[in-house]
């Protein structure tokens, strides 16, 4: 009996042992990603991450793009999310397109995403104001990648970013609005450099009266930012609802019980309902 039962613990300990050996990592389905070395940005290394939807069919019509900022944390749940409001017809079929690193995510994030230096809120960000030469890279490299490669519908592109990458956002929306058709904003950090991008937004509204973009925008109510998130963010979100700019459908929202981070996975859900709504 003894023996019997030392045979099967063998088996049992051989069959654990082997399934352990035989991990994979989880990948996400229909995703596909390569490398950009930039020009522009110093020699930058771009991973870049491309999501496409269930049945893409590049023979039988274009698709729609969403940008994604912060690809490195926010690509993944952003393609699932996208995946379940499509299954559900919820919004259109869309091409996810992630901007990340290879390494340094952090810091050239703050590099990237800022188009100045803030000497005010944020001194840690010893590159800070790169946020040109990132736009160059999108515009003049990125896009004719992803243009070449996949049946985009240039008229139909969006962006999508996340505190620094919410400023980036707006940045854009202001100095070169032709990039966007839409853009999805969340917990931008608007109080950055003493609220120098409502500043802009102010020098914009002086020669343009038209703005033919859709722009949503949230922040949550426990966001513990209060200078650079919240009360810029509110200030902006009441001087666009007064302005009346033509063309402009502007959705703001204010997320009860929302933190900094937790307010993006319902931002993002809405924005994508408001920017690719069927």
């Amino acid at each position: 009996m003894r023996i019997k039962v030392t045979v099967l613990l063998v088996f049992i300990m051989a069959g654990l042992i082997n399934a352990q050996s035989v991990k994979d990592k989880v990948c996400l389905e229909n995703t596909e990603k390569f490398t950009i070395t930039s020009k522009n940005v110093a020699g930058e290394n771009y991973v870049i991450q491309v999501g496409l939807p269930i049945g893409y069919s590049p023979e039988k019509k274009s698709y729609p793009v969403l940008y994604i900022l912060d690809g490195d944390k926010s690509f993944g749940m952003t393609k699932e999310i996208t995946d379940w409001l499509i299954w559900s017809n919820e919004i259109k079929e869309i091409i996810l397109v992630g901007i990340s690193y290879e390494e340094g995510w952090w810091l050239k994030r703050a590099r990237d995403y800022s188009h100045c230096a803030d000497t005010i809120n944020v001194k840690w960000v010893k590159e800070a104001g790169g946020a040109d030469n990132f736009l160059k890279f999108v515009k003049n490299e990125l896009f004719p990648v992803i243009n070449q490669n996949y049946k985009t519908n240039q008229d139909s592109i969006a962006i999508m970013g996340l505190s620094l990458g919410g400023m980036l956002g707006i940045y854009i929306l202001f100095t070169q609005p032709e990039l966007f058709k839409g853009y999805i904003i969340i917990s931008p950090s608007l109080g950055w450099n003493n609220n120098s991008i409502i500043k802009m937004e102010d020098e914009f509204y002086k020669n343009h009266k038209e703005l033919n973009k859709l722009l949503y925008m949230a922040y949550g109510t426990l966001d513990n930012n209060k200078v650079l998130v919240v009360n810029s963010s509110k200030d902006f979100m009441q001087t666009i609802q007064k302005r009346n700019y033509t063309g402009l459908k502007f959705v703001p929202e204010v997320l009860e019980g929302e933190t900094h981070i937790s307010v993006y996975a319902t931002a993002l859900t809405h924005g994508l309902k408001t920017i690719f709504k069927r």
